[in-house]
């Protein structure tokens, strides 16, 4: 870090101790007023309330995803690259095997520059989409007061105990629970979700 100038640093500080830990403090306290609040006034136990917020983060995620509109630029992308891929097949009928080896190569670089663009936009994506949403999830749910209590009792976080332990294992851990609901949730929404969802857009040759 010797590299990076003093008054970044500064800033960076600044920014960290005036900006976001207050934001996601105020965040935090909200989310705990409307969701973990009434859930212990209920007598909601920790486990089912870990269960919840994953719930809750998954249908975000869902959400996120028809935002960005992941699905239609997938399917874009499919029938850009196998309209590409079909181009390629009137390079065929050229005779001059020259003009065939320049047209080839110059289509393969497009291919290639197209297909690296489309993995970086869905790195881009699949990560607002997924890793965001999963990251403050647990990062709050770790902060939480019942959590924080857990923690400070038995050392760990097992949002369910096992009366002895199986193979070693005391109980279930809160990130454990928290990823097995929310990628069952994701998973049942692939699956039951209506087929018309992922149709692609039909192409501008398509409409003409």
């Amino acid at each position: 870090m010797d590299f990076i100038p003093d008054f970044i640093r500064d800033f960076l500080d600044w920014l960290m101790i005036a900006v976001f830990t207050p934001l996601f403090s105020a965040i935090g306290h909200f989310l705990q007023t409307i969701i973990i609040s009434p859930l212990d006034a209920l007598g909601a136990p920790l486990w089912l309330q870990v269960a919840l917020v994953a719930l809750m983060t998954a249908g975000i995620s869902i959400f996120i995803r028809k935002l960005l509109r992941v699905d239609e630029k997938e399917a874009e992308f499919q029938r850009a690259f196998m309209e590409r891929k079909q181009a390629q097949e009137l390079i065929k009928e050229i005779d001059d095997w020259k003009k065939q080896s320049v047209l080839y190569d110059a289509s393969d670089q497009e291919l290639d520059e197209r297909f690296n663009d489309y993995l970086a936009q869905r790195f881009a994506r699949y990560g607002l989409t997924y890793l965001m949403p999963v990251f403050f999830a647990l990062f709050w749910l770790d902060h939480i007061p019942a959590v924080m209590r857990l923690k400070e009792e038995t050392g760990a976080v097992f949002v369910i105990t096992f009366p002895g332990q199986i193979k070693g294992v005391s109980g279930i851990s809160l990130p454990l629970l928290f990823m097995t609901v929310y990628l069952l949730a994701i998973f049942s929404y692939f699956k039951f979700r209506p087929k018309r969802e992922i149709e692609a857009p039909t192409s501008d040759l398509e409409a003409k």
